[in-house]
């Protein structure tokens, strides 16, 4: 699994909290569901139904990878308002071989549904995280290097990184994730951008002229990077969730965060793995989750059309809905 993503939280003037993502992969929707998780499901750490499982205290819903065997969790958000998010982590991600004896061994893609199912919100994942051992394997046919963006109905945003010390959790973060480098490299990267406002520059005087810039009321934004590298799309994410405007409430904010990762929407055609390759990476599909309602808003990027799913409260069957490019579907219940 190769894909590249961007993601950031928000809020809206009413107090609602969101996190959002887009996913950016090649190929299709295809092997791509909306899963709802009731609570008292078993919570699976690896892909593989063998090991110790627990049972899972919060129903959850989000976007899954099916064919591996359990469900990859990509992300969601769970009956109690915590959000997550897994994106791509390429050359950074480090796992250790094997868990230590008082830590449960979790597949990276597995760690989403595990923390859903028995935290509450980033404190409790915090509490959780040193009984937690990412281990990966080779069911995917390769490695899966991943890191996770966590909020909450606090408003917090957690990045959560396997590093060479063991998975770090930065706390308090300013709630913007891409893909590699880590978290850290990419909060020192806005430096080079602090100057970077939504204002026009003003005139100058040079040389006993006046000079002003081109387009100078639509000057905003002067010197953002333009490509779409994880870096670019990190710096723009931040200058996006700086100064777009607010939503009023839940459905005016979940409709101007769509709007919001339009900077880092990849366009078919403007990324390709090699001269030979028939396939662009693209963005698939947007989504966005709300702490407070439980909501999971989904768009696959051909349709435009925003279908909602709601966890059903209780216990039950596990839901499975598809994302197909054409599908006209509202799972609000």
């Amino acid at each position: 699994m190769n894909f590249g993503c961007s993601s950031f939280s928000w809020k809206t003037k009413d107090g609602r909290h969101l996190l959002g993502r887009t996913y950016d992969q090649l190929g299709n929707l295809r092997a791509n569901r909306v899963i709802c998780v009731p609570k008292g499901s078993p919570c699976l750490p690896g892909l593989q139904p063998a090991g110790r499982e627990v049972t899972a205290h919060y129903g959850y819903t989000g976007m899954a990878v099916l064919g591996y065997g359990e469900p990859i969790l990509v992300d969601g958000v769970n009956e109690a308002g915590l959000m997550g998010a897994l994106l791509h982590y390429p050359e950074y991600a480090i796992y250790p071989p094997k868990p230590r004896p008082d830590q449960m061994a979790v597949h990276p893609g597995r760690l989403l549904a595990y923390l859903f199912g028995l935290c509450s919100g980033v404190e409790e994942v915090a509490a959780l995280l040193p009984t937690v051992a990412l281990v990966d394997d080779l069911s995917l046919g390769s490695p899966l290097p991943a890191h996770y963006i966590f909020s909450d109905r606090s408003g917090e945003a957690a990045v959560l990184e396997p590093d060479a010390g063991g998975l770090k959790l930065h706390r308090h973060t300013i709630g913007v994730l891409t893909n590699s480098p880590d978290y850290l490299w990419h909060r020192t990267n806005l430096r080079t951008y602090v100057g970077t406002t939504n204002l026009p520059k003003p005139p100058h005087s040079i040389a006993g002229h006046e000079i002003r810039a081109f387009g100078e009321r639509l000057g905003g934004g002067f010197g953002l990077p333009g490509d779409y590298t994880s870096p670019s799309r990190f710096v723009r994410m931040a200058f996006m969730k700086e100064f777009a405007v607010e939503g009023i409430d839940e459905l005016d904010g979940v409709s101007r965060m769509f709007r919001a990762f339009s900077p880092v929407n990849i366009p078919e055609g403007l990324s390709r793995t090699s001269p030979d390759a028939e396939e662009y990476q693209q963005t698939l599909c947007i989504s966005v989750m709300c702490a407070e309602s439980g909501i999971y808003y989904f768009s696959p990027a051909q349709n435009r059309r925003i279908s909602a799913v709601r966890l059903p409260r209780g216990t039950g069957a596990i839901r499975q809905f598809p994302l197909g490019e054409r599908q006209d579907v509202n799972y609000r219940n």
